[in-house]
């Protein structure tokens, strides 16, 4: 399989700028803000474990893990091996978004439980 380890852990908030207080107060360091439309996305690392938080004001529950990411370098041999193992696709080609400095490409499927697992790549 090509994939290099966790990329992410996704966690949304309805508050950006408390999340951002409180995982700095736990040693986390922003390594990249975004904005995606008019919600706030951040990036923090500690000593390579990297939460993304972003800004959904519809959040209600509690302590909610949206997805886990996984980091690829070659995102459409990582498309093709998922879809050959027939995994449930939420997206069914690769995405883009214009976050960090060359953009992200990405897709999400289903894992067993319901979870949803990406595998992504920051383009270099």
């Amino acid at each position: 399989m090509n994939l290099n380890g966790l990329q992410h852990i996704g966690i949304p908030t309805q508050d950006f700028a408390a999340s951002q207080k409180f995982y700095e107060s736990l040693g986390f360091q922003l390594i990249n803000k975004e904005q995606n439309g008019n919600k706030k996305v951040g990036f923090f690392d500690l000593a390579g474990t990297v939460i993304e938080v972003w800004e959904d004001k519809a959040q209600k529950k509690r302590g909610a893990i949206d997805h886990i990411a996984l980091d690829t370098k070659d995102i459409a041999t990582a498309f093709t091996e998922i879809q050959a193992l027939g995994y449930p696709l939420i997206d069914n080609e690769i995405m883009l978004l214009p976050f960090w400095e060359k953009g992200i490409s990405y897709f999400n499927f289903i894992g067993p439980n319901g979870e949803i697992i990406e595998i992504s790549q920051i383009e270099k």
